[in-house]
């Protein structure tokens, strides 16, 4: 598939991309989560704590909670999450009954009362009010008083004063997670982040003098870029983004899903990097001297084709244990 002349697209407006919203291949709406008091999906995982090029990383157990929450008001270009939202406001109280169903289910998978990391995922920003009524800060503080990390998603310019109070309250280390995506300057403005390079670099410093963790999503393989400038400025924002000070940089493949990104692919503006093109781009960042100590580099796999099974006579495939806990 080959990809038309980037300069010819402008930016995308919201009106433009919510309108895509109904050529998108969406969940089975009779199994859309409706229900504001259980959270989408349960999981543990395990996840690098560091790096040191050469060493062995130490590994931290992870609670993961993709929470159901109301929809993010940013309509960012690149969005899918919107997918797995409430149609209003999360009501007060929800969001405390869904971390004490993700808590019982941590117990029971790890036996363990303390110690790791939680992630709250919302598909969205933890500290919009919208998203996560205030009255609820309180009881979510108590609740995560057993974990070492707390993980939240937000934007740079939503709720900061709240954000900087919750991270003085919270007992363990407070990880804020930004969708940086990409700081190719042509594509600032059709990512629709709202959000310039200098602005996130500015908001770095004031988590790190606070002592808030920074973690950081890039995609790869953005439409209106060929794959060799893509590569480059993935490098490059992943190299900003280290410099800005974050802890754990995540590379995901650019995927379709959202409706307007699926209308590019049809179009032949977009298609999505294979496999093999994000293992190169992780091989350069895991070869690169500025990341020998730190930050954490992994790769989301989310949207990327299936790894190829080859199977013998010899061999029988046994079923996979998924450590997903839809609920």
């Amino acid at each position: 598939m080959t990809r038309r002349e980037s300069n010819s697209f402008t930016k995308p407006s919201p009106q433009e991309v919510l309108a895509s919203r109904g050529d998108a291949v969406v969940v089975d709406l009779e199994r859309r989560n409706r229900d504001a008091n259980r959270p989408n999906s349960v999981f543990v995982e395990l996840e690098a704590a560091n790096r040191h090029r050469g060493q062995q990383p130490e590994m931290t157990q992870v609670l993961t909670l993709l929470l159901a929450s109301s929809e993010c008001s940013l309509r960012c270009t690149m969005c899918d999450l919107w997918r797995n939202t409430l149609n209003e406001p999360t009501p007060p109280g929800a969001l405390p009954e869904q971390i004490r169903l993700g808590l019982r289910h941590w117990r029971e998978q790890t036996g363990r009362e303390s110690g790791g990391t939680i992630k709250l995922y919302n598909s969205g920003n933890f500290f919009d009010p919208r998203t996560t009524p205030s009255v609820d800060d309180e009881e979510i503080l108590r609740l995560c008083e057993p974990f070492d990390r707390v993980v939240v998603e937000n934007h740079p310019l939503i709720g900061t004063r709240r954000l900087f109070e919750f991270g003085k309250r919270l007992r363990g280390k407070l990880e804020i997670a930004v969708g940086l995506e990409c700081i190719a300057p042509r594509m600032l403005e059709r990512l629709n982040k709202r959000l310039r390079p200098g602005q996130f670099f500015q908001f770095a410093k004031h988590l790190k003098e606070a002592s808030i963790d920074l973690r950081v999503f890039l995609i790869h393989g953005l439409p209106w870029l060929a794959p060799a400038e893509s590569y480059a400025w993935t490098i490059a924002s992943a190299r900003f983004a280290a410099a800005a000070g974050a802890r754990h940089i995540s590379l995901l493949p650019c995927r379709t899903g959202n409706g307007f990104m699926d209308r590019l692919a049809r179009e032949g503006m977009f298609c999505p990097p294979t496999r093999k093109q994000m293992r190169v781009v992780m091989a350069a960042l895991e070869n690169d001297p500025r990341f020998d100590h730190g930050p954490v580099l992994t790769l989301d796999t989310w949207g990327l084709e299936p790894e190829p099974v080859e199977l013998s006579e010899s061999v029988t495939a046994e079923p996979k244990n998924d450590a997903t806990h839809d609920v």
